[in-house]
């Protein structure tokens, strides 16, 4: 039973009918935090990769109510995701060998770790429990050592990788601490932008012009770029890194002589141009790293 309905009722029930509905919305919870269990036990198990699918999607679900999400934001079951995810937090050495793997994996191993990634975006973004689990697990780690194999990425497995990099920076400013002194999570995503937008460099903070018989950026590359954008500005609003600073703002300056395949998209890349102040719209989030880092270098400059 939706729970606006509940409420609604409740406001004129009489007691009899007010304890029939509570414990109707109980059994309900009751089964979908059942579910989740269940679905998570079987997950948990040796099984082939189009059930681990099949059982992702139905978490996936699961994971946009908030009542039910006790079962996985649990050490266990987060790491159970993770797992699914290809996400191996601490374990750097095997990242040649990991990404060799990930290159072979068939289509269906492929979309068991982008349903792993939608789930986790989902259980950390809907459970505070969940994200505290992430920082014991160091799921932010595992997703740094994914950043190294970027260039292997498939689009969909490198979207929700930097969507989950990006929840993570948002919602937990200890992490953002650790991403960026220890993990060194700016370098990484910068050199992601490089080669999404496939850059090239003619001095030390100049990118080369885009040649105009280019064709436009693809929608793919586009949605990846602001991705990487958004987490960005999360890792670099307190960061001290000059060197950084100038990279970043080469690269934008790159950006902003981009054309992607459609005009929506193109304004949407370019549309921090002609609202510097930003926005605190997760969409207008790119608009706000581009302004705040372009302030910081040119201010350093005239200063």
């Amino acid at each position: 039973m939706d729970l606006n309905t509940i409420l609604s009722q409740l406001e004129t029930a009489n007691e009899e009918d007010i304890e029939k509905l509570l414990q109707q919305y109980n059994r309900e919870v009751s089964r979908g935090f059942k579910l989740c269990q269940s679905v998570l036990t079987v997950l948990g198990k040796q099984v082939q990769p189009s059930c681990q699918k099949t059982c992702l999607e139905t978490l996936r679900i699961l994971s946009r109510d908030k009542r039910v999400l006790g079962p996985v934001a649990t050490r266990e079951g987060m790491l159970i995701l993770g797992g699914m995810a290809r996400l191996r937090a601490g374990q750097e050495e095997g990242d040649n060998q990991n990404s060799s793997q990930d290159c072979t994996q068939s289509e269906e191993e492929e979309r068991v770790v982008v349903e792993a990634l939608k789930c986790l975006c989902n259980v950390v973004y809907n459970s505070p429990a969940a994200q505290q689990v992430s920082v014991d697990v160091q799921l932010a780690h595992g997703l740094c050592a994914s950043l190294r194999t970027a260039r292997s990425w498939h689009h969909e497995v490198g979207l929700f990788t930097l969507r989950l990099l990006f929840l993570l920076s948002a919602l937990l400013p200890d992490v953002r601490v650790v991403l960026r002194r220890e993990w060194h999570a700016v370098r990484l995503l910068t050199e992601v932008l490089e080669h999404t937008l496939d850059l090239r460099w003619v001095g030390p903070y100049e990118a080369a012009r885009p040649d105009p018989q280019a064709l436009p950026l693809p929608a793919e590359d586009n949605e990846r770029a602001m991705e990487a954008l958004k987490a960005l500005f999360n890792l670099t609003l307190s960061e001290e890194d000059d060197h950084q600073f100038r990279l970043i703002a080469a690269i934008l300056r790159h950006l902003l002589m981009l054309k992607t395949e459609t005009e929506e998209k193109t304004e949407e890349a370019h549309r921090w141009e002609s609202d510097p102040r930003g926005t605190s719209s997760p969409a207008m989030l790119p608009c706000c790293v581009a302004f705040s880092l372009w302030r910081r270098v040119f201010m350093s400059d005239v200063i």
